[in-house]
């Protein structure tokens, strides 16, 4: 049996600003059979990096059948290009060229630059492409269209400086990156860059304890783990690592690491 139509909305529009719900009523008029799941509509205004590591953390869990229209786009409406995305893998997505779609250009991406004409009119509005020009190519994919038909091969998108884990000897280094709701922090230090145990683990200068879970923490101690996302992750357990460190971004992390095979 063919599963209806699977549309993924990320945004910072803001829940209750009335903007999803006009991205949504086009998607819906074109594909009333549509299924749409709010990814989210908080991304901090403005925040491309912060949309990335959403959509890399949150994309990968839905089929693959699924088109993933993303905006968060200060430069709406400037000569900022707008893509269609095919990933290595046959994830599609739609969003501005502004680097938001950055974890889903890897080598063997197909990236193409929307063009309006018949399949894509212009936008009613110079500030509001979600709804007038990414919904329509989202709803496009959706029903089974070829990405090919959206608009020329893109060769040169814009990629975000894309913050990795620098190894010193036994020292891995890194940064945090975003705050999720609960106040962790993101960092910059995947779980494949642990190539052994961790034997200490610093944030902005302060010890945390490096732990499996959240529950071996005390309450209100300073944590370093490997999150659901898999990437290392500072939290407080029933209290915010943001709050704590008085910071979202930048904060400097590093963990100590032991000998490969070596006790945790």
């Amino acid at each position: 049996m063919t599963r209806p139509p699977l549309v993924t909305l990320t945004t910072d529009f803001g829940a209750g600003s009335g903007y999803p719900a006009q991205v949504k009523a086009v998607l819906l008029s074109a594909l009333p059979e549509a299924r749409i799941v709010d990814v989210s509509h908080e991304v901090p205004a403005f925040d491309l990096l912060a949309g990335a590591l959403l959509l890399e953390a949150c994309v990968p869990w839905f089929p693959r059948e699924a088109v993933h229209l993303a905006v968060v786009d200060p430069g709406v409406g400037t000569v900022r290009r707008a893509l269609c995305v095919v990933d290595p893998e046959g994830r599609r997505l739609v969003g501005p060229d502004n680097g938001l779609l950055t974890p889903f250009l890897g080598p063997g991406a197909a990236v193409r630059e929307l063009v309006t004409g018949p399949l894509l009119p212009a936008p009613r509005s110079a500030t509001f492409h979600g709804r007038d020009l990414f919904a329509p190519a989202a709803a496009h994919l959706a029903r089974g269209g070829a990405p090919e038909a959206l608009g020329p091969e893109l060769r040169d998108p814009v990629r975000l400086p894309w913050p990795a884990a620098v190894r010193a000897g036994d020292e891995l280094r890194g940064e945090a990156l975003r705050a999720d709701g609960f106040g962790n922090l993101v960092t910059s230090i995947r779980v494949a860059d642990l190539t052994g145990p961790v034997t200490a683990a610093f944030a902005g200068g302060r010890p945390a304890r490096f732990v499996r879970t959240f529950g071996e923490g005390a309450p209100g101690e300073l944590l370093a783990l490997v999150g659901s996302g898999g990437r290392v992750e500072l939290a407080v357990r029933e209290g915010s690592a943001a709050a704590a460190l008085g910071a979202t971004r930048g904060i400097p992390v590093r963990l100590l690491l032991g000998p490969p095979g070596g006790a945790c």
